[in-house]
């Protein structure tokens, strides 16, 4: 039995360009948060996925072969010439809502590469793990790195850029979830020329901080994230992470945090507060 864990992730900044051969190019900056996904591995007689937590929309986590975990354990088998990989089981449990455009799937995944890593012996290092994770999904590789980067291609090209200052990142998650594919469908629609990437992006992002090019494409599938998006809750954000539904606020600020959180609660609200991490993928 091996542990492993992954952060969740906001997107700083995240533009995105039009459709080209199927992918669209993106320039991002990925900052991970102390919300974290833990997958446990153990050998079984078929694959096996158990999830738990209490996070909004659980019940559309896959239990079953089309898990994401899964689809990395096999990935990672064929990458190490293990044509017929031992069935796993695989405990997780969740911390960062499903389908909230913060990376958990992609977090479930980082955490299953480096836990298999380490069970099965294969000793692969951070570039090769990189590489697994990219054939699964954009976000993986930066779900192993962690901390904050600047992401390019479709998004698992990384560059590590400076810590930013700790922040105190109030997150407002919706019961209703957004699919990417969804969202980056709408997004095709809306923009069919995509956005404009800013090539220095790592330069200046902070001036652009909590621009989202999938915004207009969430608002239109999901409007009345609107409203959580206009709360003057004390402290800046309002900004949709990733593809949404989840909307962050942020503050180098604790108590202004914690001021945010409990006016946003006092509305019904479903929130957590967190804080900016360093961290990447490691074993637990």
């Amino acid at each position: 039995m091996t542990t492993a864990l992954a952060q969740g992730k906001i997107n700083l900044v995240f533009q995105v360009g039009a459709l080209s051969n199927g992918y669209h190019e993106v320039r991002s900056i990925y900052q991970a948060i102390e919300l974290s996904e833990q997958v446990t591995v153990s050998e079984a007689e078929s694959w096996q996925v158990v999830v738990s937590g209490q996070v909004p929309n659980l019940e559309l986590v896959p239990r079953d072969e089309s898990n994401i975990v899964v689809r990395a354990a096999k990935a990672l088998a064929l990458h190490a010439g293990i044509s017929n990989p031992q069935p796993m089981r695989f405990e997780i449990q969740k911390q960062i809502p499903v389908a909230g455009g913060m990376a958990g799937g992609s977090a479930d995944a980082a955490a299953a590469l480096m836990a298999l890593n380490e069970h099965w012996c294969l000793g692969l290092d951070a570039a090769r793990l990189a590489t697994v994770g990219a054939s699964i999904g954009a976000d993986v590789p930066f779900a192993l790195l962690g901390g904050t980067a600047l992401g390019t291609g479709t998004g698992s090209e990384l560059q590590v850029l400076t810590p930013v200052q700790t922040m105190h990142v109030l997150l407002v998650f919706s019961n209703f979830p957004l699919s990417t594919k969804d969202v980056f469908t709408r997004f095709d629609e809306l923009s069919p020329d995509g956005d404009a990437l800013d090539q220095d992006l790592q330069a200046g992002y902070l001036k652009l901080l909590g621009s989202n090019s999938l915004e207009p494409a969430a608002l239109s599938l999901r409007p009345e994230l609107k409203k959580i998006m206009d709360l003057d809750l004390g402290i800046p954000g309002g900004f949709l992470s990733g593809s949404g539904p989840t909307v962050w606020f942020a503050s180098h600020d604790a108590q202004a945090a914690e001021a945010a959180q409990n006016q946003a609660n006092a509305m019904g609200l479903q929130t957590v507060l967190t804080k900016t991490s360093n961290l990447g993928a490691r074993l637990g």
